[in-house]
């Protein structure tokens, strides 16, 4: 699936120099801004990117991962980035965050190649594959992307690398690719809890085609074997320090409760009805969020019906990809100015995505699952562009063809027009 070795020459020349300008502009942009594309600032700790440079240096200080906690030990946050954070600083000193920045921008690289391999395996077509790579090397808020202290550049390319795998084990069944398959989705779950039950879509797909109960189960002791001996090491420290069985992140109950009030705002007579908030739902513990996300739930279904489901459909897929993710101004522009842009590849994305499912290709059934269960799985918590950053590369997939073939319907009426016209003057 990876290889280029069935590609022309000068297909592989093409995509090897879009790569190569992908990490050069990538280092450029980093270059030029650097710290500018902070989201906080170091004197006021007040933004996840200088948290976790905060996490990164306490953690090479002391041994101990803290986020926001002092120099108490903390699980808010999963470990692997603030480990490779952590990694960069060590070997770069103040200029690891540097570092980081190039890093991210070769995984922007390696993603346009895998855009590629994923969009040839899904529509058979090279010409296809480098309309795809090409549409997501000139996305531009990746080069903001690149140059942030964030998770999303790593989530992005083990969720690229991942749904590639997923093919892959599909393809060529066996204990082999499905443990690849597993150990690229759990270095999504030291990312981020919610990828823990992607292998639900596989199973789906187990079943589709009918494969026999031994068979699945075999399948599914490789995936949760490799799960488990990659995961232990996270689970023995959170028992070691907290005393418990700890799987992910104690962090649930925020991203619940910001989730639940519809388009910002809590339900008319909630407090009323529940006045132990004291007019302040955002207090408690993490188990009183979430409580209290609940019932701000089941009380804005019940009262404000209409306005709550607008909110947990439109109102949740326009959070994730309503504008494009861009917090900082690159050469001037910002999402606002880019906004067409991205409502193009959004839309483009979802015609493409129709139009494989009524011609029934079968193959893109499998980055649609995986689409529409990281669309879904943030229904219950709260939709942001950041959230749906990483999933817009499965829009670039299927915006690939659509374009490709408004270009060849252009190119055919342009041709009737110039020959209808010449021959006219003929």
């Amino acid at each position: 699936m990876f290889s280029l070795k069935k590609e022309t020459r000068q297909t592989r020349i093409r995509l090897s120099v879009l790569c190569l300008l992908v990490f050069l502009i990538s280092c450029a942009v980093s270059l030029a801004y650097g710290d500018q594309l902070l989201l906080g600032s170091y004197a006021k700790m007040n933004d996840d990117d200088v948290k976790y440079v905060q996490t990164a240096d306490r953690l090479l200080e002391t041994g101990v991962l803290t986020y926001n906690t002092g120099s108490e030990p903390s699980t808010f946050i999963m470990p692997l980035f603030p480990i490779v954070l952590a990694g960069v600083r060590w070997i770069a000193g103040e200029d690891g965050t540097m570092l980081l920045r190039i890093l991210q921008g070769a995984f922007q690289a390696l993603g346009v190649y895998l855009m590629f391999v994923l969009a040839r395996r899904v529509f058979d077509s090279s010409r296809i594959a480098m309309v795809a790579a090409f549409l997501l090397a000139i996305y531009l808020p990746d080069y903001f992307i690149s140059g942030s202290i964030l998770t999303e550049s790593m989530f992005r390319i083990c969720l690229m690398l991942t749904v590639c795998l997923l093919l892959k084990g599909l393809d060529r069944p066996g204990w082999f690719n499905w443990a690849l398959f597993a150990a690229a989705w759990t270095a999504l779950c030291y990312f981020k809890p919610h990828a823990a039950p992607l292998p639900l879509v596989p199973g789906l797909f187990w079943l589709a085609r009918r494969y026999s109960f031994k068979r699945m189960l075999g399948y599914t002791t490789v995936i949760l074997s490799v799960f488990v001996l990659l995961m232990s090491p996270w689970w023995v420290r959170n028992y070691e320090v907290f005393g418990r069985f700890i799987p992910f992140t104690q962090a649930a109950g925020s991203p619940m409760i910001l989730g639940s009030t519809a388009f910002g705002q809590v339900p008319d007579g909630f407090y009323d009805k529940y006045p132990e908030y004291g007019g302040d739902v955002m207090q408690g513990s993490d188990a009183d969020l979430a409580q209290a996300a609940g019932r701000m739930v089941t009380y804005g279904f019940t009262h404000e019906p209409l306005k709550y489901l607008a909110f947990y459909t439109f109102g949740k897929f326009g959070g994730l990809y309503g504008i494009a993710y861009w917090e900082r101004p690159i050469l001037g522009m910002t999402w606002a100015h880019y906004f067409p842009v991205h409502a193009a590849y959004v839309l483009l994305g979802l015609y493409g995505i129709l139009l494989a499912l009524k011609r029934k290709l079968s193959a893109a059934y499998i980055p649609i699952a995986v689409l529409a269960y990281f669309t879904l799985i943030y229904v219950p918590f709260i939709a942001i562009p950041r959230y749906g950053y990483p999933n817009m590369f499965l829009f670039v997939l299927f915006a690939a063809p659509v374009l490709l073939e408004l270009y060849k319907r252009w190119r055919e009426k342009r041709a009737l027009t110039t020959g209808g016209a010449a021959g006219a003057r003929d």
